[in-house]
């Protein structure tokens, strides 16, 4: 539903326990969603591999402004691939 939803802009999954899972399915819709400029997956278990996915999605989304990955599993090698997706 994401994928095609053009009226949120706002998404706040926080403390909910999506995992690496989760946040795949979220990085998939993000690739193609053009209007949700704020996720907050605070506390949401997500792991490198999510943060990877997300990653990912970061590289070709341009609508999101705003991501919130606090109390998260995130490595150092995940912050990496997150700060890369994130260079201007």
């Amino acid at each position: 539903a994401l994928k095609i939803n053009s009226s949120v802009i706002d998404m706040n999954l926080s403390h909910n326990t999506i995992g690496d899972e989760g946040a795949r399915h979220v990085a998939e819709a993000l690739k193609i969603n053009t209007s949700v400029q704020k996720i907050d997956l605070m506390a949401t278990d997500v792991g490198d591999d999510g943060s990877h996915h997300l990653a990912e999605a970061l590289k070709l989304n341009t609508s999101v402004m705003h991501i919130v990955l606090g109390s998260n599993e995130i490595g150092t090698k995940a912050v990496g691939y997150l700060a890369e997706a994130l260079k201007i």
